[in-house]
């Protein structure tokens, strides 16, 4: 990586009613991609957790990211929380146990506001490669442990992380699905929808706040919209439209929906008051679901039965140049997401004795399994389209959990571990 120029400014970030400050300290170029250790940070003053939590979330968040191996803090030769300054203490404890990477720091605290100063060591040219400072109150222990990784991130690839995330899902209770949603890392699951029903099939609106679903609570599918912290189910469709698998556009101003009218389900645009704007497939007695714009949304990907069996499709907006995609050695392709980077479509075929995610370029070229064990569904796309996120059963049993890999199938990291099953995630928009 070629040498950058240190820089020194200050940059203040006003996040809503909770205000997070960030401060650049200096940045340098440095490095490749290598092991890296994570200790627990130097408390200046105060009491507070944020000295072991931040460091924790840092490790958690560069392992799940599969570029990074973060070594086992029982290793460690270093007094935990050793305060020191930034570049004064002993290289040798960290480049004797393998790490070419160290993540050190300062946090205090006054009773209000958290102040955390992180820092990102080379370890082999022993000096300090990027360095942040952040301040926020209490809850936002973990926002800060996030945007530190996501520094990290872009430091060594060229692009941000996704962590701090969030991830949509539904799951188990009682009888019943709900929505929940946790943060990508598997963390602070919270329950979203109490619809006493099968809650299911979640799209983020783009502002990241509000999720449109659909909902069996009058019995037949209606997609519902319910903003996250209010809580509240607000209709979109009427009862008895039987409208699946809402999918926001770029804007969050338009739907793309499968709408069944008889014996036709076909995809068309809609408004958020469920009016139909345009049909974009004919009607002709086959089942059209699970749409996907394209990023840039001149194109359209779905699943349909119009062969025979469920296959891949794309088409443009207006409807026209439909042309199939999946060619697997497989008679049954389902689920279909565009990824953000509009390179490849990831879906799902059945093969191996179950069903196993494939991703492909849009015209269907360079098709490539990632998945061989077990049943793998649901694919969705990180922001950054780096990775994906889908259920699972690991080839251990019939309960779906949620896992995430690289978008070439590598570095699988588990993310819920369900008894009862966790199903259909959707991953939300960066927000700042």
């Amino acid at each position: 990586m070629k040498k950058r120029m240190a820089s020194l400014f200050s940059v203040i970030f006003f996040l809503g009613s909770s205000a997070l400050a960030q401060t650049d300290i200096f940045v340098k170029g440095s490095g490749k991609l290598f092991p890296i250790a994570v200790p627990q940070l130097c408390l200046a003053f105060g009491a507070t957790s944020a000295a072991k939590d931040i460091p924790r979330i840092i490790g958690r968040d560069l392992d799940l990211s599969g570029y990074f191996e973060v070594l086992d803090p029982g290793t460690y030769i270093e007094t935990p929380g050793k305060c020191a300054e930034a570049e004064n203490f002993a290289y040798s404890d960290w480049s004797i146990i393998g790490a070419e990477g160290l993540v050190r720091g300062t946090v205090s605290y006054d009773g209000i506001k958290v102040t955390a100063k992180l820092y990102l060591h080379d370890v082999q040219r022993q000096k300090v490669v990027l360095g942040k400072e952040y301040e926020g109150d209490g809850s936002q222990i973990a926002r800060i442990a996030h945007k530190f990784a996501n520094e990290i991130m872009r430091f060594f690839t060229g692009e941000p992380g996704v962590f701090g995330t969030q991830i949509a899902f539904s799951s188990k209770v009682g009888r019943f699905k709900e929505l929940f949603v946790m943060d990508m890392d598997g963390s602070n699951i919270r329950q979203i929808t109490n619809d006493k029903a099968l809650s299911m099939a979640a799209s983020w609106h783009p502002g990241g706040r509000i999720l449109v679903y659909t909902s069996y609570r009058q019995r037949l599918p209606q997609l519902f919209q319910i903003d996250l912290s209010e809580r509240r189910p607000i209709p979109i469709t009427r009862p008895g439209l039987l409208d699946l698998g809402a999918k926001f556009s770029r804007l969050g101003n338009r739907l793309l929906v499968s709408h069944t009218e008889g014996n036709d389900s076909d995809i068309v645009l809609m408004d958020l008051k469920g009016t139909i704007i345009r049909r974009l497939t004919k009607p002709n007695q086959a089942i059209d679901v699970s749409p996907d714009f394209s990023p840039d949304e001149s194109r359209i990907v779905f699943c349909s039965n119009r062969g025979g069996n469920p296959q891949i499709y794309t088409m443009d907006i207006d409807g026209s140049n439909v042309k199939r995609i999946s060619f697997a050695t497989s008679n049954y392709c389902t689920s279909p997401k565009w990824s953000p980077k509009g390179d490849k479509i990831a879906y799902v075929c059945r093969a191996d004795g179950g069903f196993q995610i494939f991703t492909a370029n849009p015209d269907g070229s360079e098709a490539m399994q990632l998945t061989s064990i077990g049943n793998n569904e649901d694919p969705d796309w990180s922001p950054d389209g780096r990775y994906l996120v889908f259920g699972t059963t690991f080839g251990k049993g019939y309960v779906t959990s949620l896992a995430m890999m690289r978008a070439d199938g590598s570095s699988m990291r588990q993310l819920t571990s369900s008894r009862i099953g966790d199903s259909e995630p959707a991953w939300g928009p960066v927000v700042d």
